[in-house]
């Protein structure tokens, strides 16, 4: 189970306006994130795994 914090990780843009931990400003304001597929090569590969739609989680 992820939470939110007031405040957001340093660093850490956010493009998905669909995630719950996307601020107003584009930050992630979860308190722990995962990036997923250990084989990745690209950045391109990988993907946010604490993505959580809004309003569901």
């Amino acid at each position: 189970m992820e939470f939110t914090t007031k405040e957001t990780n340093p660093g850490v843009g956010c493009d998905v306006t669909a995630c719950k931990y996307n601020t107003v400003d584009c930050r992630c304001s979860a308190q722990h994130i995962k990036v997923k597929n250990e084989k990745a090569v690209t950045k391109g590969e990988t993907y946010c795994g604490t993505f959580c739609p809004r309003g569901t989680c």
